[in-house]
């Protein structure tokens, strides 16, 4: 009899679990929603002053599978980063097929108005724990992504943090993403990594708009693009230089589409290449 009711209680288990995964929408182009209540108050909360539960979604490609391997495609968003929901501009990079995308919301230890929102790394321990919070529900939640070709990226202040990321050698990270895009910022912060042996393994693309090209005190940061390239050639890194031709502190479209044949391992137009 008792063995009776152990069999019972494992059909039941293996029912409620089937459910749940059924529950997760685990089909093509599917949204998922994760909600953190524990974690500290996103960059943009701190700035509007609006405490709510921390989120961010996540899409399926349209050609999803549970059978397949699927790679991560992370978009961090520039200012105060939002609020993880802006799954737009993840697709428009990594495009519908192949990618899980995800747009997850920006950290920063403490809030200072006289300072800003800009990342710096006095905030590495915060955004790390954080996003390996998230990315750990996200992994149970989806367990065939897979991190070949999986690419962690984001638009100035997102730029800023995966530079960060990379520059405090995050384990996680590293471990999960090949790929690491930067649009108009991170050029500082990933400097101080590029010469570590942590990222040999990975690839690395820096877009840049020309509006400063021809600013008072462009000959500095053309030199400093310089460097940046000068280090990652010097220790043999997979690197790749994006000029943005008339564009000012902004990721356009076209851009964007760019990041995404770098991702996926496309041929960039050679009029792009610096």
């Amino acid at each position: 009899m008792r063995n009776g009711f152990r069999w019972l209680a494992l059909a039941l288990v293996l029912t409620v679990w089937a459910c749940g995964a059924e529950a997760g929408k685990l089909e093509p182009n599917a949204i998922l929603r994760f909600e953190f209540p524990n974690l500290p108050d996103t960059l943009a909360m701190m700035v509007s002053g609006q405490s709510r539960p921390v989120e961010f979604k996540a899409q399926l490609p349209e050609n999803y599978s549970r059978d397949g391997r699927f790679p991560l495609c992370v978009y961090l968003g520039g200012g105060d980063g939002g609020r993880g929901d802006d799954l737009g501009t993840a697709r428009a990079i990594a495009g519908p097929r192949d990618f899980v995308c995800v747009n997850l919301p920006l950290f920063k230890r403490a809030y200072n108005t006289n300072y800003g929102v800009m990342i710096s790394l006095d905030d590495f321990q915060t955004v790390s724990e954080a996003y390996r919070v998230m990315l750990k529900k996200l992994l149970k939640a989806v367990p065939n992504i897979s991190p070949e070709r999986s690419a962690l990226g984001g638009f100035s202040n997102g730029a800023h943090t995966t530079a960060l990321l990379i520059a405090g050698r995050d384990e996680f990270i590293l471990r999960h993403f090949q790929a690491f895009y930067f649009a108009e910022g991170g050029v500082f912060l990933a400097a101080n990594a590029l010469n570590k042996k942590v990222v040999k393994q990975c690839r690395f693309l820096f877009l840049r708009g020309d509006y400063l090209d021809s600013a008072p005190g462009a000959e500095g940061y053309r030199l400093r693009n310089q460097a940046i390239e000068q280090i990652a050639k010097a220790e043999n890194l997979d690197f790749t230089t994006v000029v943005m031709r008339n564009t000012g502190h902004e990721f356009p479209p076209k851009y964007r589409a760019i990041a995404g044949q770098w991702i996926r391992g496309e041929k960039l137009p050679d009029i792009e290449k610096q």
